[in-house]
């Protein structure tokens, strides 16, 4: 039996993004898969998670979250990760550069909001949700180095 790692597992009535939702498919670009769902991710995020003040994040390059909001006053840099069948995460170098964003800017908040589009569900991590996240587990690289150093 699978257990739950995470957040609970919630739903959002995708009725309204049915042809939206199967214009997409695992193949498209990133961004204008990401681009296509702003509408689902606005309504979640607004409506069923309470955020105020939502907007797109600033599209200079390496910005590692897509939304900023505010929830019960305070400020949130929101990663989104949809996908049609599966929760994923975000990569090393978005999760070290929130990390970074978070150290340097007081009173800044984190949520990770991950989207199953065909079956209307997500979950969302908040700031402690988001720590197994961040510190990864612990993997040794001596058998990485070792192969390195037999190639050299």
């Amino acid at each position: 039996m699978k257990t739950n790692i995470g957040p609970p597992i919630k739903t959002f009535d995708g009725k309204p993004y049915k042809d939206l939702i199967s214009g997409l498919t695992e193949h498209m670009d990133g961004k204008v898969f990401e681009n296509a769902c702003t509408p689902i991710v606005m309504e979640i995020l607004s409506k069923q998670e309470e955020f105020e003040k939502l907007e797109k994040g600033p599209l200079y390059n390496g910005t590692p979250f897509d939304f900023f909001g505010f929830k019960k006053g305070n400020p949130y840099i929101i990663e989104f990760k949809g996908s049609l069948k599966s929760f994923n995460y975000p990569d090393e170098t978005e999760k070290r550069r929130m990390q970074e964003l978070l150290k340097s800017i007081d009173g800044l908040n984190v949520a990770l909001l991950q989207v199953k589009l065909q079956t209307s569900e997500y979950r969302i991590y908040y700031n402690e949700d988001m720590k197994p996240l961040f510190e990864g587990k612990e993997r040794p690289l001596d058998k990485i180095e070792r192969w390195i150093k037999s190639r050299l």
